[in-house]
């Protein structure tokens, strides 16, 4: 039976098999992910070779596919719209919509269609997820029927449109705007931090929701500007192995502004592929432009409901190191958000969606 709790994970264990194949940079399908991906994802050949090899989920643990299996709902179809900004995220929301219906439409992301066309065409053909009850196929427009399951990933407007216009019935898990905050505990070397952190931001240029875009450093000032000091240093050298992407108009546009505000308050240090803006005496929190940038601000467990607190709804994970009343205080802020040691912020369990906002 194709709603079986064996088919169900026969059925994702068959995505992250096609998944393997992608990563495998030997693999004919492989080699036609990374020509795609070079063409339409922003990334550097680096970057995409980083993405594919080291963060894209084709080896999870028993435990965690338990766990998605027990989060999914249930559904005779399951149509999925795909954001642009990770080119790695359609094999897991494929996963979780394999796990929630034996049919699957997915409409790939117009600005980026790379990899999730290219899966959804493995997965059609595939032994394994066919005998599964899978059938699976690439749509131009989402016609999703009452008691089908719709999941969105993409920006809140975009999410917000493509909901209200579903009909009555259709059960819709959207999963919108988010991002990640960063965590340095009071007794933890900046240094070690500072590398850690840049391990989380190189991947996919910083742009998905789980990419870390502000580091709060528990102590004062003085330790906050060491550890900006010692980030500028580590994201410069994995920058250099690992190059940024080709910056577009707005970005770069995005990055001149936040450039001249942190010249004007803090400081500002600016790499080939990066740049990291420390405000000293911060009365609001900055959110840099998505590019390798991370605004450092000195932080102490009082003030961080009234510095974080805009930013709270769109908490989608929060890495640390080091325990102190600060992590405590941001914990409380985002109950939902993903937790993970700095440096593990982007590989996180397939254990259901990345976004644990909506559960």
């Amino acid at each position: 039976m194709s709603g079986s709790p064996d088919a169900r994970l026969s059925r994702v264990r068959a995505v992250t098999a096609v998944g393997k194949r992608v990563a495998d940079p030997t693999d004919p399908l492989g080699r036609e992910a990374r020509a795609a991906l070079l063409g339409s994802s922003g990334l550097s050949a680096e970057g995409i070779e980083l993405a594919l090899t080291v963060h894209l989920e084709t080896d999870p643990a028993p435990e965690h596919l338990q766990e998605l299996l027990a989060a999914a709902g249930a559904a005779p179809r399951c149509h999925i719209v795909l954001s642009a900004n990770v080119c790695t995220a359609a094999l897991r929301a494929l996963a979780v919509a394999a796990a929630v219906a034996p049919s699957i439409a997915v409409r790939p992301s117009r600005r980026d269609p790379g990899l999730g066309a290219l899966l959804a065409r493995a997965l059609a053909t595939d032994a394994a997820f066919v005998a599964a009850g899978g059938v699976v196929a690439c749509v131009d427009a989402i016609a999703a029927a009452p008691g089908d399951e719709l999941h969105l990933y993409g920006r809140d407007e975009t999410v917000s449109a493509i909901a209200a216009s579903s009909l009555p019935g259709v059960i819709v898990r959207a999963h919108g705007t988010g991002l990640g905050v960063a965590v340095v505990g009071p007794s933890v070397a900046v240094e070690l931090a500072a590398l850690a952190l840049a391990r989380d931001v190189i991947p996919f240029d910083q742009r998905g929701c789980l990419s870390p875009r502000a580091a709060l450093v528990e102590g004062p000032a003085s330790r906050a500007a060491a550890f900006a000091l010692a980030l500028d240093r580590a994201l410069r050298e994995l920058g250099a192995a690992v190059p940024r992407g080709l910056l577009d108009t707005g970005l770069r546009t995005e990055l001149a502004l936040y450039r001249a505000s942190l010249q004007a308050v803090g400081d500002f240090w600016e790499g080939p592929d990066h740049a990291v803006g420390l405000d000293p005496d911060p009365r609001a929190l900055l959110l840099p432009p998505p590019a390798r940038v991370v605004h450092v601000v000195p932080v102490v467990a009082g003030v961080a409901p009234s510095l974080l607190g805009p930013w709270a709804p769109f908490l989608t994970s929060i890495g640390s190191l080091g325990a102190g009343s600060l992590l405590s205080a941001v914990g409380e802020l985002a109950p939902r958000a993903r937790r993970a040691h700095l440096g593990e912020m982007q590989r996180p369990p397939l254990d259901g969606p990345v976004d644990l906002r909506l559960r």
